[in-house]
This record gives C-alpha cells, structure tokens and sequence, in this order.
C-alpha cells in the first residue's frame, strides 16, 4: 500500500476476493484510457490488476470493465484460462455489488 505521507490517502489498496474454486486473488484498481489508432482517447475503462494470493509480486491477468458494469476484453486476450478468469470476474462483480 503506498500512503502519500502528507494526506495519508491510500493510493493503492489490496481488496481479497475468493473465486468459486476457493482459490484467492488479490486485486488492485486504476483507470485505462483506451485509444483509437490516432492517440485519441475513446473510452476509460476500470483496470484490474489481479495478483495470486501465493505470489503478490506477480501479476497474473489484468481485466477490464465498463462504467456499466460490463467485462471488456482487450485484444490480445489473456494469459490465463478463460474459465477462471470468469470466476475471477463473477467474484469481483459479487464484493462490488
């Protein structure tokens, strides 16, 4: 967690969250800014740096989100598969709501 020493606002916090194969991950938000091929920005989408609950250096996969609450998958897919990055996302989308 990194504090700015003045203010003491937690810029980066850590939220646990338990998918539904009882593994736990580790997560941590920022905003994307998706860009069209002339550099202008078109969406801000929620980014979701996820970390596993073994190795918290490392991150595993970064999902992305809408303002809406839709899941939005760059191109260039992930490194993980796909089934639990889906639970990964239903247990986000369950401590958020």
């Amino acid at each position: 967690m990194i504090i700015i020493a003045r203010t003491k606002t937690t810029l980066m916090n850590r939220i646990e969250v338990v998918a539904k194969d009882g593994s736990k991950y580790f997560y941590i938000t920022a905003p994307y800014n998706v860009k069209n091929p002339l550099g202008v920005v078109r969406a801000t989408l929620k980014e979701y740096a996820v970390y596993a609950a073994r190795d918290s250096e490392n991150i595993i996969v970064k999902l992305y989100k809408t303002d809406t609450g839709n899941w939005f998958d760059l191109p260039g897919g992930t490194s993980i598969d796909s089934l639990v990055a889906t639970y990964i996302k239903k247990a986000i989308d369950e401590l958020e709501n």
